[in-house]
């Protein structure tokens, strides 16, 4: 069961190689099943729970984190440079939208020591949890970075992007909530 979902999602983030949004059930399809067309429903992707440390030493469980807020999920690497350049604009979405969105922001494969003097030095204020074995990464199916998933406070896996995103794209992956 487990590997079904990893490849579901594998394949709806490598369906946006292009920098354009991945979301089961809105793409056109000129062959799809009538009914489906009738209903516009689409089987639910559920993102896989995880639990990983922060920056500040506390765990931060997924299931736990969507009971109040939306959470956008950012997989990406201080060696990154598109991870980089688009740290300022999640930091911006974060602030927008803090009653009801949490950016989750999660290093792949960095120590702490690194991680926190990067933080640091960009002086950033999200919230970044360290998946130093990439386990959390595997699960996903990330095969790139940055990987930006969005998951709903029912835990689906609703929206994603493989690729930096501009703040407007951001605007749209968070919209994806709206549509719920």
């Amino acid at each position: 069961m487990k590997k079904i979902l990893i490849l579901l999602i594998m394949s709806i983030l490598l369906a946006s190689c292009s920098n354009t949004p991945a979301i089961p059930g809105n793409e056109s399809n000129e062959n799809a099943n009538a009914d489906e067309s009738e209903n516009n429903e689409r089987e639910a992707i559920m993102a896989p729970d995880f639990e990983l440390e922060s920056l500040d030493g506390s765990i931060i469980k997924l299931s736990e984190v969507i009971k109040d807020k939306n959470v956008i999920l950012n997989f990406w690497a201080t060696w990154c440079g598109f991870c980089v350049v688009e740290m300022p604009d999640l930091e911006k979405l974060q602030e927008a939208h803090a009653d009801d969105l949490l950016v989750l922001t999660i290093n792949v494969g960095e120590t702490k020591e690194k991680v926190q003097e990067f933080v640091e030095e960009n002086n950033l204020n999200l919230t970044v949890v360290l998946d130093k074995e990439m386990r959390v990464n595997n699960n996903y199916g990330v095969r790139s970075y940055p990987t930006t998933i969005a998951v709903n406070k029912k835990g689906e896996a609703i929206g994603g992007y493989v690729g930096m995103l501009t703040y407007e794209q951001m605007e749209q992956l968070y919209d994806y909530f709206e549509e719920e």
